[in-house]
């Protein structure tokens, strides 16, 4: 399940609408529903703040935003789990490296 479709599920489940969550993130709700329709990627910047709204752990977040970017970049669902794991490991400032990395081999 993608990260939008998990953001989804959990903030029905919380008994959220679309527009408590967009006021405790600050993000449109048409930006959310994209993002849940898997219209837009989640982006790095709203990780912890949806993470907060939905009484998430930020690597439960994190580690859906890192599927997401793995996917972006070809490394499929099956492979990516492994990486996820390893990346979990990871301090923040290694995470952010290596999205860094991936955001360069996706411009060449």
């Amino acid at each position: 399940m993608s990260i939008g479709l998990k953001i989804k599920k959990i903030r029905i489940d919380l008994g959220f609408s679309v527009k408590t969550l967009s006021n405790q993130t600050g993000v449109s709700r048409s930006y959310l529903t994209l993002i849940e329709n898997e219209e837009r990627p989640l982006p790095k910047r709203l990780v912890e703040k949806v993470a907060e709204a939905l009484k998430l752990s930020k690597e439960t977040v994190y580690e859906g935003y890192l599927e997401q970017e793995l996917a972006r970049v070809g490394i499929k669902r099956k492979e990516s789990h492994e990486l996820i794991k390893k990346i979990l490991k990871m301090t923040i400032k290694e995470k952010e490296s290596l999205l860094t990395v991936f955001k360069i081999g996706q411009r060449s």
